[in-house]
């Protein structure tokens, strides 16, 4: 059994040095890049590796999450039932809060690891 894990990752991104770590195995890296200067969220699917990763900026810092260990069509229906989610007003983007999403939408336990 694949082990279902979330880590994160956190850069200024005035720090483009930091924001390189931050992307650097993210699929549109250099796309992605330009847009976290301002409120940003995208998500990108890595099929070699089975990882899912998620991006955030406020447009200070930028914030991924990388999810391992889902399937495709685990990682399809969490990306449909998140939408729901993240227009909660309040709703802030974090390993326990996408973990507590997987648990309560799809009936998975992912491990966080930092």
């Amino acid at each position: 059994m694949v082990a279902k894990t979330i880590s994160t990752t956190r850069a200024l991104v005035a720090d483009g040095i930091a924001v390189g770590r931050l992307l650097d195995e993210v699929p549109d890296a250099e796309e992605i890049r330009t847009e976290l200067d301002k409120p940003y969220f995208t998500r990108r699917w890595q099929q070699s590796m089975s990882r899912s990763f998620w991006i955030t900026s406020d447009g200070t810092t930028a914030v991924c999450l990388t999810l391992s260990g889902l399937d495709l069509d685990e990682t399809v229906a969490l990306w449909v039932c998140f939408d729901a989610h993240r227009r909660r007003a309040g709703f802030e983007l974090s390993a326990h809060t996408l973990g507590e999403i997987i648990e309560s939408e799809i009936g998975l336990i992912v491990g966080i690891e930092n």
